[in-house]
């Protein structure tokens, strides 16, 4: 959507990080090579990267035989708007290159399927009918499972839906498909009878294909790949770095430091104890950050945009952040510090010297966030928002893929943790 006059455009970022926030935040949440989303819009994909949608079909001997002995990766594209990073996977054979939504806050794994009631997307659609190996999944319905699923006596099928906070929704038919992936060794090798949900029905997303589930339930994950992966995002505003990379199994990278894993309700909660501006520790109480029953906690999730903290330490840290800002800059028309905390300005010239957020995890492990994971700015480059949100549903606060910038995070749900290290994912790649 392209709004020209600069308040629109600013108020426009508004609304895009309060309904990624609600997305964030609904419970249950229903919903390679990294892929920046803003590039897909041109479809000008980083060259490295474009052999592998284009896959010659891989020998038989890098098959299914081949999942213990290489690493598994995809290569990833970052989008802004939402901000997010996609998953270049294939999918059916002959294979189909999709771009799916990193999300590490479901477990569904789901495309669209043509003929569908389909938003649009920027590449082919997957079509199951000119698939060789597509088949119906089994249908195993639990009371609370997220997706919810039930048997169609009519179809013999078996049908999934999942509705989020915000609306968007998917609706479909479970099914086995095969899947292409890329290796380290710049080879492919594929997996056959990964469940899928083949998406029929679907409405409220944009650009991607659909979501790559790597929830800690029954996801691709832990059914698939021995329950460790790992991700370096670069920049978000970066559309050609070729470096943005998933590793699923186990060449994932687990380095840097370490801080405990929980999971509860099939999410990903870590145990996030105080922040810091700069050198300054803020005033939060570590209660405010701790989950009680269902209620509050610190959840990691890439399938959300913004930083979204609970009450007491939003406010606090955007009480420190306004009063560096609130003197030197002026305020956008109709400025408020929930809806629409933003500065009229140029991103980049006003970053300069500005002190940097930290998170401090449990273990002593430790997430830095600079002025680019910590504003967004307007299309037209003459205004800037904060890039976080309260928590106006529950608690619980969420750290999104904007904070996850420039850093490796592996998980290992064997020990049950998380490692953050900050690096350029280039030395990685390399």
């Amino acid at each position: 959507m392209t709004i020209s006059l600069t308040l629109r455009t600013t108020i426009l970022i508004s609304l895009i990080i309060l309904t990624c926030s609600n997305r964030c935040i609904s419970h249950p949440r229903l919903a390679s090579r990294l892929i920046h989303s803003k590039s897909i819009k041109t479809q000008e994909l980083p060259k490295k990267n474009t052999g592998y949608l284009h896959p010659k079909p891989p020998p038989a001997s890098r098959l299914d035989n081949m999942w213990t002995t290489v690493n598994i990766i995809s290569h990833v594209t970052p989008i802004t708007r939402p901000a997010a990073f996609l998953a270049n996977i294939s999918i059916g054979d002959p294979p189909v290159p999709q771009l799916l939504l990193i999300d590490t806050g479901s477990d569904l794994t789901w495309i669209q399927c043509h003929p569908c009631k389909c938003y649009p997307q920027t590449i082919p659609f997957y079509r199951p009918s000119r698939s060789s190996t597509y088949r119906d999944a089994s249908c195993e319905p639990a009371p609370h499972a997220m997706p919810r699923i039930s048997h169609d006596e009519r179809t013999k099928t078996c049908q999934y839906y999942l509705l989020y906070r915000d609306n968007s929704s998917t609706r479909g038919t479970l099914a086995e498909e095969k899947l292409t992936f890329q290796t380290s060794d710049d080879g492919l090798v594929s997996k056959q009878n990964i469940v899928i949900g083949c998406g029929q029905d679907n409405s409220g997303f944009t650009q991607y294909s659909g979501v790559l589930g790597l929830g800690p339930g029954k996801s691709i994950v832990t059914r698939n790949f021995g329950s460790r992966f790992s991700y370096c995002f670069g920049s978000l505003t970066d559309r050609t770095n070729p470096h943005n990379i998933l590793t699923l199994g186990d060449g994932a990278r687990t380095e840097g430091d370490p801080t405990p894993l929980h999971i509860f309700q099939d999410r990903y909660y870590l145990d996030l104890q105080a922040i810091s501006l700069g050198q300054k520790l803020l005033d939060i109480k570590p209660d405010v950050f701790k989950r009680y029953g269902s209620q509050g906690g610190t959840v990691i999730d890439t399938g959300c945009s913004p930083t979204i903290l609970a009450r007491e330490a939003y406010d606090t840290l955007f009480e420190e952040i306004n009063f560096l800002l609130g003197d030197v800059l002026t305020r956008v028309k109709d400025w408020d510090q929930y809806t629409k905390p933003c500065y009229e300005g140029n991103m980049k010239a006003n970053r300069l010297g500005f002190p940097v957020v930290t998170f401090h995890f449990a273990g002593g492990a430790e997430l830095t966030l600079d002025f680019e994971s910590l504003f967004v700015e307007s299309e037209d480059g003459e205004s800037f928002c904060l890039a976080m949100s309260m928590n106006t549903f529950d608690d619980m606060s969420v750290i999104g893929a904007m904070a996850q910038q420039h850093y490796n995070v592996g998980y290992d749900l064997l020990t049950m943790n998380v490692y953050f290290q900050r690096t350029d994912c280039e030395i990685l790649d390399s």
